[in-house]
């Protein structure tokens, strides 16, 4: 393992650049950062709210997932974990951002009449177009039912299509684009759909909760976040509090769990020449680590 910096708030959303850096986000900063191979950590753009998950588009720019901004519990000087929605929410959206000059612009913050809540995490198909998920906000008392969203990255269209779900988080897709895993963080679920079209899943009948398959609900309880997936087609999975990433084929209760040194492990990513090098945001201590994979990560779709 190597650790190749420290200097982070709490990142989220990593992004293997072909020049052997990383693109990442630092949510209590609000920032896209770009993180050299010897540790140099860069901004490319200041991102107000709450920049959460983050995935290069077709046109070489980050998209970017805005949760609208969270209160931050402060444990000791510099280390951070999330709370409730902020005072000043007033709603995600997706932006995107342009690399080469650091400009922000908003792509979408609401769905026909209903406003975007809390933006979380996305995917990008080969076509162009982009999953997301929105979390939803949790307040002192209550919390938002989330949701899976499709939507074109000119800004053209939006759809909500998987409703119903309860904080969902980390989103992937197989490698040949056929299906859809979404985790969700508090029920510990990951749930797969078969993808029928741009926008459009199969769904489950009752008594599946939102239509999905169930795919992983290992023992004991696991808080999913954010997701990877292998050329081979296995999913890896950031789990909070289990201080590891967890490698799932798709045996509901059985995992192997890959142990790292963070309390919150919130997402990975593969790079590298033969994509085997893991990428995961250790966000509890605010660092960016690198290791060695056993088998290759699958290519996004859309790379920079």
């Amino acid at each position: 393992m190597r650790i190749l910096t420290s200097d982070l708030s709490f990142p989220e959303g990593p992004i293997a650049v072909s020049d052997g850096s990383v693109i990442l986000v630092d949510i209590v900063t609000q920032s896209l950062l770009r993180v050299t191979p010897d540790g140099e950590v860069q901004l490319i753009a200041k991102v107000p709210g709450g920049p959460n998950g983050a995935a290069p588009g077709p046109d070489g720019k980050i998209y970017v997932c805005n949760n609208g901004g969270m209160e931050w519990i402060e444990e000791r000087p510099g280390r951070f974990r999330p709370s409730v929605q902020s005072q000043d929410y007033s709603g995600g959206s997706i932006d995107v951002v342009d690399i080469s000059t650091g400009s922000v612009k908003h792509l979408y913050d609401r769905c026909g009449e209903h406003r975007l809540r809390g933006p979380n995490d996305l995917v990008f198909d080969k076509d162009g177009g982009f999953w997301f998920t929105d979390m939803g906000k949790r307040r002192a008392r209550d919390m938002d039912i989330g949701a899976v969203y499709w939507a074109a990255c000119d800004g053209s269209e939006i759809k909500a299509v998987i409703t119903n779900l309860i904080t969902p988080n980390g989103i992937a897709l197989s490698p040949d684009g056929k299906t859809l895993y979404v985790a969700e963080t508090i029920p510990g679920r990951i749930w797969s759909f078969q993808i029928t079209g741009p926008g459009a899943v199969r769904k489950a009948p009752w008594p599946s909760p939102a239509g999905g398959l169930l795919f992983a609900a290992p023992g004991g309880y696991v808080r999913f976040d954010g997701l990877a997936v292998s050329a081979s087609g296995t999913v890896y999975a950031a789990a909070l509090d289990r201080c590891a990433v967890l490698e799932l084929s798709g045996d509901l209760r059985n995992c192997v769990i890959h142990s790292m040194p963070d309390l919150l492990v919130t997402n990975l990513c593969f790079g590298g020449p033969d994509m085997q090098t893991c990428y995961a945001t250790l966000s509890h201590e605010g660092r960016l680590a690198a290791f060695a994979w056993h088998e290759p990560g699958l290519r996004l779709n859309h790379g920079i």
